[in-house]
């Protein structure tokens, strides 16, 4: 039997998901940014994944979820970060590049600017991360929307004046949790492989627990090379669960984006009977 392809994004925020993971004979991991990840599983290339919350809004009807795990945070996620060398209230029409590896977070900013502050800047969908972008292109943005490994190293690095956390945007607003991901699995394998995949929800489980245990042994035998206390300290920021609280985030911010004409509907949320 060919094993099911599931897909992570290869950030420091699913370490705590995937570290102490054991292997399974029926299941693949494959690794990859989070739109990439979108794409594959839309065109069946992976079987499931932890895809954007927003690709699980529009494409519901297809999938089911695992449940209780999700990437998340309530205020700051160190992660999904908004760089700018003008204040938020003078960006109105300033051209800011959004990074080729997000979803969710684009449509996050675009509530948390359009909605919230009343700012409509002019978004340019960039083809490359900010470190492969030329002098000139750079000088071009008044700001930068980065997520995942690249928003905590370019945190870091200090290269813009200002930075705006998304997710503490979010919850002084909406009083809120945010949730940027979940794990999707398309309904026709879900449904054939069920038995497969109660276990690895198991061990997922597990491995979170355990994770969370161990935080500082984990980090320290991170991919990343940043500073180890404060990759320690981001991770304790994150959240993997998906609550009842943050299903009504969730669905929250999806009528904000249904009443904006970015989604079709409000979707429903369809989990795996475990």
């Amino acid at each position: 039997m060919p094993r099911l392809k599931i897909g992570f994004p290869l950030y420091l925020n699913t370490l705590p998901l995937l570290f102490y993971l054991p292997k399974n004979s029926e299941i693949e991991i494959v690794v990859d940014v989070p739109k990439k990840l979108n794409l594959k599983l839309e065109e069946n290339l992976i079987q499931g994944g932890l895809i954007s919350s927003t690709n699980y809004a529009k494409n519901f009807d297809q999938y089911l979820l695992l449940p209780d795990i999700s990437i998340s945070a309530v205020g700051k996620v160190k992660s999904v970060i908004l760089f700018h060398h003008l204040p938020l209230e003078q960006l109105q029409n300033q051209k800011i590049g959004i990074t080729p590896e997000t979803e969710s977070s684009y449509a996050l900013l675009r509530i948390l600017l359009e909605d919230f502050l009343k700012i409509v800047p002019e978004y340019v969908k960039l083809t490359q991360t900010w470190k492969f972008l030329s002098s000139d292109k750079k000088k071009f943005l008044a700001g930068y929307l980065a997520i995942g490994d690249e928003a905590l190293l370019l945190a870091q690095a200090n290269s813009f004046f200002y930075q705006t956390d998304l997710a503490e945007l979010w919850l002084n607003f909406a009083k809120l949790p945010f949730v940027f991901a979940l794990i999707a699995i398309r309904k026709e394998i879900a449904e054939k492989f069920q038995e497969t995949l109660k276990l690895f929800c198991y061990q997922l489980y597990q491995a979170r627990a355990k994770a969370f245990s161990n935080l500082k042994e984990i980090v320290e035998k991170s991919h990343l090379k940043v500073d180890k206390d404060f990759a320690y300290t981001y991770l304790t920021h994150l959240e993997h669960d998906f609550s009842p609280l943050k299903q009504k985030a969730f669905l929250t911010f999806c009528n904000f984006l249904h009443r904006k004409g970015m989604l079709k509907e409000v979707p429903k949320l369809n989990f795996l009977s475990l």
